[in-house]
């Protein structure tokens, strides 16, 4: 069986991918290495597409930035939805610019002049001026004499970008964006910002790994399937647990300190922190006693005699904008509740300013709660309520509004023979659920249990991501308790701890999710535990690789004609894992991430390969 589980990782593995590389180098490094420059190998010669600028003193307005990269003013005022071109931006204010992308030799790049001011050296222009967007050894390459930089000459300065290849065209992909990493930039809010997945940046930039260090004055390529808009209100996380490791690739610029002055800085940093920690104890006793005196009087204030609505819910009102509808709006969006526009119980499909949105019913506590949780949540892979109509009083119901994903639920999806999901859609939709379940187990405060994952919550847009629905029914705050305060329990098949002792925790959705990847491998629905049973053949002793491979086949969904064996295999692996009696081997959610991360990967290099 050891045999088996080998050759699956080695063809998993062992794949590979003709995108962009990830340069980790310093832009101020003279080393060269894959994705110093991006080449145009199979790719587009030329083609117009955008790099990211950041707003700097000397650089502050459209008419600065843009006459440092020689774009007109009207196009850069059009890509970032600005009037005037002499307004201050605010400080590392991300900037689209428009630029012409060509193929020079072996590599891309776009041409720009710099004209040269007093004491200007090229680590300055690349890593300060330009922030990144060109390499050192990239500016002085070309030039005969890269140490004299004669103030008020023109120095000609190629910055990195790259254009689709043809597998980028077949999977709509349209520009790739260059964009410079700095400190405390993450991959994950990057690509909230520009409305896509983490995989697809990572697939992009061949990064295997989901935990590989992406290191400040570096670059990125950002694929899109349409012009860049950046969602400039999604801020970096202030946690160091959910950043990038800072640290930089150094080059030294001066002499080297001596050890004395080392240990005296040491010793004097030591000291500083030690009375800090000190004043911090004291500081805590204090107010924890004037804490526990004032509970009290401080949870009183929260109350209000002028307003209809439960204080908790204006509270939570205060932090989570909704549009407020009235019952005559969304009745009149559903066509008036009629049986045409029902798609569940008390869920209709609506119609709201030309955009197609589901309308829930559900009793004033429960609207309450969803409200509660959706409050603290912000996820791409995460149904996104969007309103809400309040019933007259705490007994009436109240509806909302959520966003609608126009291919159903995946178990719609899955039983559809005449639309048969692919390969690569189905590993790209398992790392989806997984990432939105990672953000809730462990990107929010308080962390939560969603109680509640089947195919039936698991909603496909348009473009075949998953969103995860039902956030707010079944969901347990995650407080590192054994047993959770479930209001309304999943339908579907229940982890056994949970059944036994009412035992909740995040393993409980790995359980789940292990049913899913069941699903999404077979297409059957799983109602019950003999479902895993069909999986015996991976545990049991002294079978033959080959014979592995014959069960599995007669395991998967006989619809799904072309598929990887070795990474079906993984995935079936992985759902055996999750499935786990005992909660406690069961993979994590972030465990689960590094797996997929490489199995969507190779899912769509496999795919590009079938397409040629």
């Amino acid at each position: 069986m050891l045999l088996v589980y080998f050759l699956a990782g080695l063809l998993l593995f062992g794949s590979t991918t003709s995108k962009q590389f990830y340069d980790p180098n310093s832009c101020a490094s003279n080393k060269f290495s894959p994705g110093s420059r991006y080449i145009c190998n199979n790719s587009l010669a030329s083609c117009p597409t955008f790099i990211v600028y950041r707003a700097r003193p000397g650089f502050e307005t459209v008419l600065e930035i843009s006459r440092l990269f020689g774009v007109e003013q009207h196009k850069v005022l059009h890509a970032n939805n600005l009037t005037s071109p002499s307004q201050i931006l605010e400080k590392d204010q991300e900037v689209v610019i428009p630029i012409h992308c060509s193929c020079s030799g072996s590599f891309f790049q776009s041409n720009v002049s710099y004209l040269i001011p007093k004491d200007a050296t090229f680590t300055k222009i690349s890593c300060e001026v330009f922030e990144g967007l060109v390499k050192f050894h990239t500016l002085v390459e070309d030039l005969s004499n890269a140490n004299n930089l004669k103030v008020g000459s023109k120095l000609p300065v190629p910055l990195t970008c790259a254009c689709p290849d043809f597998s980028n065209n077949r999977d709509g992909i349209l520009y790739l964006v260059t964009y410079p990493f700095v400190e405390k930039d993450d991959i994950v809010v990057v690509a909230e910002r520009f409305g896509i997945s983490p995989s697809d940046i990572w697939v992009e930039n061949n990064v295997d790994d989901p935990d590989t260090t992406v290191f400040p004055n570096t670059t990125i390529l950002v694929p899109l399937r349409a012009e860049p808009s950046i969602n400039s209100s999604i801020k970096n996380p202030t946690s160091e647990k959910h950043s990038f490791d800072p640290m930089t690739p150094s080059v030294l610029t001066g002499g080297k300190m001596s050890r004395k002055n080392l240990y005296a800085i040491g010793t004097g940093v030591g000291i500083f922190f030690i009375l800090l920690g000190l004043s911090g104890l004291v500081f805590y006793y204090k107010t924890s006693y004037k804490l526990r005196e004032n509970k009290c009087d401080s949870l009183s204030t929260r109350s209000s005699t002028t307003s209809c609505l439960s204080p908790d819910l204006v509270a939570e009102m205060s932090k989570y904008s909704l549009i407020s509808y009235s019952f005559n709006e969304l009745r009149q969006a559903a066509g008036g509740f009629s049986e045409d526009t029902k798609l569940g119980s008390s869920v209709y499909k609506g119609r709201l300013g030309g955009t197609d949105v589901i309308i829930k019913r559900m009793g004033f506590g429960d609207a309450r709660r969803t409200i509660s949780i959706y409050s603290k949540i912000n996820h791409i892979n995460i149904i996104n309520l969007e309103g809400v109509c309040y019933g007259e009083s705490d007994f009436s119901s109240t509806y909302l509004v959520f966003e609608f994903a126009r291919n159903g639920c995946l178990r719609d999806c899955l039983r559809n023979p005449a639309n048969v999901l692919p390969w690569h859609r189905r590993t790209q939709i398992a790392f989806d659920v997984a990432t939105g379940l990672h953000y809730i187990h462990h990107c929010t405060v308080p962390s939560y249990i969603h109680m509640n994952i089947t195919s039936r919550s698991i909603l496909i847009t348009e473009d075949w991501r998953a969103k995860i629905a039902n956030l707010g029914m079944g969901t347990v705050i995650n407080s590192g308790k054994e047993r959770g305060d479930v209001m309304i329990t999943s339908e579907g098949w229940i982890a056994p701890e949970y059944l036994e002792n009412g035992s909740a925790s995040d393993k409980v959705d790995v359980f789940a999710f292990g049913v899913v990847l069941l699903e999404l491998l077979s297409a059957k629905e799983a109602r019950d535990g003999t479902f895993v049973k069909k999986l015996e053949f991976l545990t049991a002793g002294g079978s033959a690789a080959s014979g592995c491979f014959e069960e599995l086949g007669g395991f998967m969904d006989p619809s799904l004609k072309d598929y990887p064996v070795s990474e079906a295999l993984c995935m079936a692996i992985l759902a055996k894992a999750c499935l786990e009696d005992d909660p406690l081997p069961r993979p994590s959610t972030n465990d689960i991430l590094k797996i997929l991360a490489r199995m969507v990967i190779t899912s769509y290099h496999y795919c590009n390969n079938l397409s040629l």
